[in-house]
């Protein structure tokens, strides 16, 4: 289990990575914003800011899969994909647009030939796309529909959020909802 170092270095670089990219996140600022020393940080991840962040990137994206899971759980489909990015929409609005997405970014700027990240990228989208894909398949869709559906909706979701980020409204989200509750409806 994490010591609580760890968890305050997770958390602030999820932020960081969300307010800054991945260049602008710096360690120094993360080190002075945790009161966490360098060598605690390397003691916990000792790839540095590559590991971290794949630790950060694995961590938050992992816990919204359950939580993705939870809604549609909870849900009817339909209902479940609107509450998601009904949600996303809101947060993004809350944080007055200045918040990416802490695995989509990490995802388009971190170095290409970080192995790390890009496998913690991966194995997110891939969890986040199976929450949908189990929900579709409960839902009456075939198993190769609601595998691209489960794809398709978590690149919906990804876009919305770019979208929303550089247009300074939450539109996206709307309309992203929208197509993706006309096509479960079909």
């Amino acid at each position: 289990m994490p010591s609580d170092a760890a968890n305050r270095l997770i958390e602030a670089v999820l932020l960081a990575i969300r307010e800054h990219g991945y260049a602008g996140t710096s360690m120094q600022n993360l080190l002075r914003d945790t009161g966490v020393s360098s060598s605690s940080m390397y003691h916990f991840f000792p790839g540095g800011k590559e590991e971290l962040v794949a630790s950060a990137v694995r961590s938050a994206g992992l816990t919204a899969a359950e939580q993705i899971a939870d809604v549609l759980d909870r849900h009817e489909l339909t209902e479940a994909i609107a509450v998601i990015f009904d949600a996303a929409a809101a947060e993004m609005a809350a944080a007055d647009f200045t918040l990416g997405c802490p695995i989509g970014v990490p995802a388009t700027e971190a170095p290409a030939d970080s192995v790390a990240i890009q496998e913690a990228v991966a194995e997110v989208f891939t969890a986040w796309a199976a929450a949908y894909t189990k929900a579709l398949r409960a839902s009456g869709f075939g198993s190769e529909q609601a595998a691209m559906l489960g794809r398709f909706i978590v690149a919906a979701y990804e876009g919305s959020v770019t979208l929303a980020r550089a247009t300074r409204t939450v539109q996206p989200y709307h309309d992203a909802k929208a197509i993706v509750t006309t096509q479960l409806a079909r």
